[in-house]
């Protein structure tokens, strides 16, 4: 599953090709190197697998930014993401990564379980930044705040990612889940980005009303109560519908209508 994919599914792809991006600004990488020690797997293994140069050059090869924006990986002083307007810069701090390793590590999961809970964290915070990011850059009006869109842009990543199987999508809901019944497990992400029970319900509506079957769960679980149920698929498809047609509406050429819709 590509980032290529998820955005031909919004509508966000030009027909057939996408433009030469030799005039446009780009996301570049960076990775910080860690002053403790404790990150410094990190470091290595996010470079090794080339992590952010993969996400970036799938965003390339889709989006026109009108300005260069830097994905990095640093040390913040804090468990969390973020994105800077001002140095135009989405960052991944390596607290963040180890909290989440760590909270999800001392629930006894393991295996594939800890790495779709890993992997499903990542995803969402990192491409929560991005729609931040894309927000500010574009001027997009976002009447339910920053924050719900960057959320909503995150959800949709995961909820069209797991329609080829990947399991990041029900991991970020047990990761969040599961971090939220330990506020002081110091992840330093949830007060920033007012994630809250009320932001995991949302989430977990966006997933069932993408793909009710594959996340039927959240129902029983009580993520979605019973009334709410029956209108998240709605919830999706407005979310979808409307970053594919701001998007659309700042430059976009004949684009592909969101899968769906």
């Amino acid at each position: 599953m590509t980032v290529h994919r998820w955005l031909c599914a919004l509508g966000l792809v030009a027909a057939g090709v996408c433009a030469d991006a030799a005039d446009r600004h780009e996301f570049v990488t960076s990775y910080g190197r860690p002053e403790n020690p404790q990150f410094q797997i990190y470091y290595d293994e996010l470079r090794r697998e080339r992590f952010l140069e993969g996400v970036a050059g799938e965003l390339n090869r889709i989006l026109d930014l009108p300005t260069t924006v830097t994905l990095r990986v640093a040390e913040c002083g804090r468990s969390s993401t973020g994105w800077n307007g001002a140095s135009h810069t989405v960052t991944l701090c390596y607290e963040f990564l180890d909290a989440v390793l760590s909270i999800a590590g001392e629930s006894g999961i393991n295996g594939e379980r800890l790495e779709q809970q890993f992997a499903g964290a990542v995803t969402y915070a990192l491409f929560d930044e991005v729609g931040h990011a894309l927000v500010a850059l574009y001027g997009l009006d976002v009447p339910q705040g920053t924050e719900a869109a960057g959320s909503d842009f995150a959800a949709i990543t995961l909820a069209v990612a797991q329609t080829d199987g990947d399991g990041a999508a029900r991991g970020a809901v047990d990761f969040f889940d599961m971090a939220l019944k330990e506020p002081d497990a110091g992840l330093d992400f949830l007060q920033a980005h007012d994630f809250g029970r009320h932001r995991l319900e949302m989430l977990a509506c966006l997933l069932y009303g993408a793909s009710p079957s594959l996340n039927a769960s959240f129902v029983s679980r009580g993520l979605v109560d019973d009334a709410r149920a029956a209108h998240c698929a709605d919830t999706y498809a407005a979310a979808a519908r409307f970053w594919g047609q701001t998007l659309r509406e700042r430059g976009r050429e004949t684009v592909i209508a969101p899968r769906g819709l």
